[in-house]
């Protein structure tokens, strides 16, 4: 492989609980119980998208700009203060950095990515990044991924997509994508699945094999 393609939230940042915790916050403060499958439902659409989806689901009237930049200002301080990253990405990306270019496909807003790879010291090691909101669909389609693809100059069969979502894996499957799969225990329903459908699963980066 010539190439890897990483997504951000629960694959290289252990942040899933975060988002999870603003969605159900978001609608407890409005009297609303949280759908346990909120999360699994707007992760890979993009914030704005997400944000829209949520607001009309639930009949809610917040002006749709007000609570996205609500989520962006919430979140930029926990990646900045208390996300860290998972287990065994940094030892992985140091091993990697200028043997193999490497991407980030992400469905947070491109501002945040900026952020929180500054906070890391990561901003070197990512050759591009690449947003959702940027390819204009959510990672049910493989477009994301065949951007940010492109953008390594790589075709499909040479990169790697590393996603802890079984929606992400799908689509970067059916693009023909070789695809690792991350343990995230904020969806321990979906890893049977994700074992299955991937190429790789990992409980960590410790355990990547690159062929």
């Amino acid at each position: 492989m010539k190439g890897l393609i990483f997504d951000l939230d629960g694959t290289l940042l252990d942040s899933m609980p975060a988002w999870n915790q603003l969605l159900d916050n978001m609608l407890l403060k409005r009297g609303i119980t949280p759908p346990p499958d909120l999360l699994d439902r707007t992760k890979t659409l993009g914030l704005e998208n997400a944000t829209s989806m949520v607001l009309q689901e639930f009949g809610l009237t917040d002006d749709p700009a007000e609570v996205y930049q609500m989520f962006q200002n919430e979140m930029e301080y926990l990646y900045c203060n208390t996300i860290p990253l998972k287990p065994g990405v940094q030892e992985f990306l140091d091993a990697t950095k200028g043997h193999i270019p490497m991407a980030v496909a992400t469905a947070t807003s491109r501002p945040l990515v900026k952020k929180v790879l500054e906070h890391h010291h990561l901003t070197e090691y990512f050759h591009s990044i690449t947003t959702v909101a940027e390819a204009g669909i959510g990672k049910h389609d493989p477009k994301v991924f065949l951007i940010a693809a492109e953008k390594l100059q790589l075709p499909v069969e040479e990169c790697i997509v590393f996603e802890d979502s079984l929606t992400a894996i799908r689509s970067a499957n059916n693009a023909g994508f070789y695809t690792v799969a991350i343990h995230e225990a904020s969806n321990l329903h979906e890893q049977e699945a994700l074992q299955n459908e991937a190429n790789q699963y990992i409980k960590d980066f410790a355990e990547v094999i690159l062929r």
